[in-house]
């Protein structure tokens, strides 16, 4: 059975070097390696070592002067000296470490010196370095690095390293092999391996070509394990990776070569951890995956997010236009990726880390207004108003003296509706907003561009111009092109009052901005548990935390909507128009804030810096922080990105 061994130059960064011995011991490692020691190990380090007791397994010999470009020093001619002085540095090193291998680098090409001259200067110096090593008992190791990965190193094959261990001739001078390394440089990793068996003293591994994690990318980590077995080497192998998000949060691919199981290191809190409660039922959505640097489709199965993205269905868009999209994603193949509660917490503003992306692609983002009753007074007046929420509860009081519990379980187009209608009118409260709130016709208007709305986690911007806003907390329909729903998910359609009081016509000004709306976490799809009529029971909360302490709840539940989904979807796609990719069709808010925030009388807007929590069972909770939307993110990953991207990867 392999015997793993943590790089912590690379594993358990979220703490200090000190601690990474404790934290490898604990999730189940009994060796550890290293890169470079720079001035040697601290008396703190070698105690820590001693008492996890820990084999150090390997570490990188000095380089040389990497501010420089070093990259060793072994086949630069006239540099042998250099050498010896710092080999005898790294064997104290070694000795103090109790390590039995060392990894020696060999240096750079040199363009004004021939292959043959940098060779022999490599031989003289491996040659004496070995001699050394003997006598203290430690092997040596070269590591051929692949071009694509490091460019102008000299041993960038692992043809030339066998070449130069061969011609060393110490039974103490090794080769590292580098699976990551091997895949770049040519592949056949197995076939390889064996050829070179007799010669490889340390094996190292990691996914290619991204050198995440070995459980994705284009090597198998059970097949090469399992190969190791069966070659009947009996070393260590070293895990020199980089972890998608935190160490043990990517451990999860380990758990069979491990001597325990993984435990949790405390990480300080960031702004976007909130609870890891998993949505139920079929969920579908993206994440952004540094390992492709870019998208990735992917669903949720026992509380691991599973990557499904194939050439079949590259897109979420792809899925939705099935004829059985929850069937197929159940029965997807996938690989795992990250934990769901660490992909809620992971920072959207980190590209090296998985993060949830909103969860449509191509489909257009469409958003209807004015869908309760209830939210149609408020709109009623922001117009009278006219953008001065200092207006608004006065308004407020003659709108209620009017009206009074008539918009309870109102229906838009219906004859009480048009009693309600005339009712307004009669006062002089007359508003283009009762014709789409309780008329025939709903308002529908494009709410962001495609791939512009942000995940969970994100900010969402409001235009620097306002200074009178709101959340709202939405269902989120997923429809496809023929105007069949196939699922949902929550929605933050984040309101400008007063702009778009001011004027209808600035609607687009109020609407699509940087960050201007919210989707996710994931699309819960239609299933035999999860129906059209538990969608229009659905109960939604709100939850705002100012950074002054202020905090607002608020309620919206889909009873209380004055049109069926199924006739929103209707009056957006149909034989008067198409929408070949679907659309995500937000459904509207019974939220209207009324609580006053500073000013007596002019009720809620947002400061930067809110929380808001939007949280629905089944559905997931959705969390964005608001600032101004020339300070969220710029959006720069558009079609043509994603276009590219998927054909890079060959899905297209």
């Amino acid at each position: 059975m392999p015997k793993l061994a943590a790089n912590i130059s690379t594993l358990f960064l979220e703490l200090p070097l000190e601690d990474r011995l404790a934290a490898a011991l604990n999730a189940g490692f009994r060796g550890v390696e290293m890169r470079f020691l720079d001035s040697g190990p601290s008396p703190e380090f070698l105690s820590e070592l001693k008492s996890t007791g820990l084999e150090m397994v390997m570490f990188n010999a000095s380089p040389g002067d990497l501010s420089q470009g070093e990259l060793g020093l072994a086949a630069i001619p006239g540099q042998l000296e250099r050498f010896k002085t710092a080999m005898l540095v790294d064997f104290a090193n070694a000795e103090k470490l109790g390590a039995r291998k060392i990894h020696v680098m060999a240096g750079k090409s040199d363009q004004n010196l021939s292959v043959q001259q940098q060779f022999d200067a490599a031989v003289t110096a491996y040659g004496w370095a070995a001699e050394q090593a003997a006598e203290r008992g430690i092997t040596l190791l070269i590591e051929p690095l692949a071009p694509a990965a490091i460019s102008g190193y000299f041993v960038d094959s692992l043809e030339r390293a066998v070449d130069l261990v061969t011609a060393v001739g110490s039974s103490n001078f090794k080769i590292l092999f580098d699976y990551f390394h091997m895949q770049l440089a040519g592949g056949d990793i197995t076939a390889r391996f064996k050829a070179a068996s007799p010669l490889i003293g340390h094996v190292q591994f990691a996914s290619a070509p991204s050198r995440n994690e070995p459980d994705s990318g284009e090597l198998c980590v059970e097949f090469i394990l399992d190969e190791l077995d069966r070659s009947g080497y009996s070393g260590w192998v070293g895990c020199e990776y980089t972890p998608r998000t935190t160490t043990l949060d990517g451990l999860h691919w380990a758990k069979n070569w491990l001597h325990g199981k993984p435990v949790s290191i405390a990480t300080p809190a960031t702004t976007s951890a909130v609870s890891a409660a998993e949505p139920h039922g079929v969920l579908l959505g993206r994440i952004w995956d540094p390992a492709v640097a870019g998208p990735c489709v992917v669903t949720v199965r026992d509380g691991v997010v599973f990557d499904i993205t194939s050439a079949k269905a590259p897109l979420v868009r792809d899925i939705c236009e099935m004829d059985d999209p929850a069937g197929y994603v159940r029965a997807a193949k996938g690989r795992e990726i990250i934990a769901y509660g660490a992909l809620l917490s992971a920072d959207p503003g980190n590209p090296d880390q998985p993060h949830l992306l909103a969860p449509p692609d191509l489909q257009a983002i469409k958003a209807c207004g004015v869908t309760f009753a209830k939210s149609m007074v408020e709109r009623v007046i922001e117009e009278q108003a006219a953008g001065d929420p200092a207006k608004a509860e006065e308004i407020r009081k003659r709108v209620q003296t009017v009206v009074g519990d008539s918009l309870r379980d109102l229906r838009a187009g219906s004859p009480e509706a048009m009693q309600v209608k005339a009712a307004l009118i009669g006062e002089g409260l007359w508003s283009q907003y009762l014709e789409v709130g309780i008329g025939p016709d709903a308002e529908v208007f494009s709410k962001a561009q495609v791939l512009s709305s942000v995940g969970h986690g994100a900010k969402v911007g409001l235009h620097p111009s306002s200074s009178w806003n709101n959340p709202e907390p939405e269902v989120v329909l997923a429809v496809s092109s023929t105007g069949r729903i196939v699922g949902a998910c929550l929605g933050n359609d984040v309101n400008l009052r007063d702009i778009e009081g001011r004027s209808a016509l600035l609607l687009s000004k109020a609407k699509d901005n940087n960050a201007s709306c919210a989707i996710g976490p994931f699309i819960r799809l239609l299933d035999q548990d999860f129906t059209l009529d538990d969608l229009r029971k659905a109960e939604l909360s709100l939850h705002i935390e100012g950074p002054e302490g202020y905090v607002l709840e608020g309620h919206s539940s889909m009873t209380g909507i004055s049109r069926d989904p199924e006739d929103l979807v209707s009056q957006v796609i149909g034989r008067h128009h198409q929408y070949p990719d679907g659309i995500m069709l937000f459904l509207g808010t019974a939220f209207a804030p009324t609580k006053d925030r500073d000013v007596p009388g002019e009720g809620f807007t947002h400061k930067c810096g809110d929380v808001v929590r939007i949280a629905s069972d089944g559905l997931g909770e959705l969390q964005n922080t608001v600032d101004l939307s020339t300070n969220c993110p710029e959006w720069t990953f558009g079609t043509r990105e994603l276009m590219k991207n998927l054909a890079r990867r060959g899905l297209i």
